[in-house]
């Protein structure tokens, strides 16, 4: 007795012979599933056994205009096969609007989509998928994977922890979630779950390097100093592990051990600016500003609308005995757009120690219209020093109105009030005056002999005209 053939071979048997063996064996599925299929179906599929793909697709373009669900879906599958996922998407998306509850139309679509990276239509496709196979661990992998893309980490992670709770294990998942946490501004939690894997795969370097990025995020010196050292056992000369060493480094303030790793960063990746600036950094802690401003002015050189970097050489500068080169270090920030306001606050302080009046009110000005908080303390600060530039003018007015508003936000600073108190006794408001002095020295008694001194009567020459 000769068996019926599989079911793919099925589909090279003509019309005929199909009928004649349907009607012997009316159970057989594959006979019936032949039977019932539509002509350019059967064309199609008997190229495709022939490995003829295009003329499949030709053949099957009637049954394709009719929305049959099996033309469907094997035009997407040979679609797919062929590379063309845009059209393999939508084959699918027209099999799933045809069959609703498809088992593999959403997931399919969804597929192509992402690997087409069309993050949207991928997360639409695998959320229908996830719905209608809510076990499906792959369709929570994918939609996860699209989530992230799209931005939507905390629904991400929540995507991934599905994924997990039916594949527990599962690494691409575990990593998408981590990610996806890091992403949230949950370092310390992403880290929690690369260090496993990190122990179970501890060659692995695209995991070392995930979990040093985490680590670095959640500030864990001690890890960073672990993976790091891992890193560069799997990596020997991993710039990014030297990075890491040397960030733990800045952030002890260990600034000579962090100053030898920044400036070996700056001679291996010259064209970098962070090893550069850093190292800048470092020199400015240990009081070598002179050699600070070079660091910076290199930093500057790679990229000049670098604003830390301007800011942090023209600090140097001013430290280094250098006022007018400091000064000039800050004029292209006026050019600046998007001037973040503690920019501003820190160019106005510096511009008051170089005793800038104007230039430090206008950066006061400047402060004041990004949206900064008129409680901040920095903002305090520097009206407290224009307040000073403006006592020393003669100014007492507008000096009391800005030490007024300083210490509405540090009224307990005994200088302040001693001031304050000074600028209105030049007013001859000397009720409100002793009050402030009284506020002052209950602070810090320590200021009693400065505020005699103040007001100690200046002695007055007596000329006698004509005296022997």
């Amino acid at each position: 007795m000769i068996p019926l053939p599989s079911d793919s071979w099925l589909w090279i048997l003509d019309d005929e012979l199909v009928r004649t063996l349907f009607a012997v064996s009316p159970g057989h599925s594959g006979l019936a599933a032949r039977a019932a299929a539509e002509p350019a179906l059967v064309a199609a599929v008997r190229h495709w056994l022939r490995a003829e793909p295009q003329a499949a697709l030709s053949a099957l373009e009637p049954a394709l205009a009719r929305e049959d669900a099996d033309a469907l879906l094997l035009g997407a599958q040979l679609s797919f096969e062929t590379g063309d996922l845009a059209r393999a998407a939508s084959l699918y998306h027209r099999l799933a609007e045809c069959v609703p509850d498809h088992p593999y139309a959403a997931f399919n679509e969804g597929l192509c989509q992402l690997r087409l990276k069309q993050w949207q239509a991928a997360a639409e496709a695998l959320q229908r998928a996830v719905v209608l196979t809510p076990s499906h661990a792959e369709a929570w992998h994918l939609l996860g994977a699209s989530l992230l893309h799209l931005e939507r980490h905390a629904e991400a992670a929540s995507a991934f922890g599905q994924c997990l709770s039916l594949r527990p294990g599962y690494v691409p998942a575990i990593c998408g979630k981590a990610a996806a946490l890091q992403l949230q501004g949950k370092p310390a939690e992403a880290l929690a779950l690369y260090l496993p894997l990190v122990e179970a795969a501890p060659e692995r370097e695209e995991i070392l390097m995930n979990a040093l990025g985490a680590a670095l995020d959640a500030a864990d010196w001690p890890q960073v100093r672990r993976l790091a050292l891992r890193v560069a056992a799997v990596s020997p000369g991993s710039l990014p592990a030297k990075e890491a060493l040397a960030h733990a480094d800045l952030s002890e303030q260990k600034w000579e051990d962090a100053l030898g790793g920044f400036r070996e960063l700056s001679a291996l990746a010259p064209a970098f600016l962070e090893p550069w600036y850093h190292t800048g950094v470092c020199l400015f802690r240990l009081g070598r500003h002179a050699e600070a401003a070079e660091a910076f002015r290199s930093a500057l050189q790679i990229d000049s609308r670098h604003i830390e970097s301007r800011l942090a050489l023209a600090e140097s500068l001013h430290r280094a005995g250098q006022p007018d080169e400091a000064l000039a270090a800050l004029e292209p920030i006026a050019e600046f757009r998007d001037v973040p306001a503690a920019v501003w606050l820190r160019v106005g302080l510096l511009r008051a120690e170089n005793g800038q009046l104007e230039e430090a009110l206008l950066a006061l000005e400047r402060a004041q219209q990004s949206g900064i908080p008129e409680k901040d303390p920095d903002v305090a600060e520097l009206q407290a020093a224009a307040a000073a530039l403006l006592q020393n003018r003669g100014e007492f007015a507008r000096a009391a109105d800005l030490y007024r508003l300083a210490l509405s936000v540090r009224g307990d600073d005994p200088v302040l009030l001693f001031n304050y108190g000074s600028t209105l006794a030049s007013l001859e408001r000397m009720t409100e005056a002793q009050a402030a002095w009284k506020q002052a020295l209950e602070l810090d008694p320590g200021l009693a002999p400065a505020l005699i001194e103040a007001l100690e009567p200046q002695p007055v020459r007596n000329h006698q005209n004509g005296a022997a």
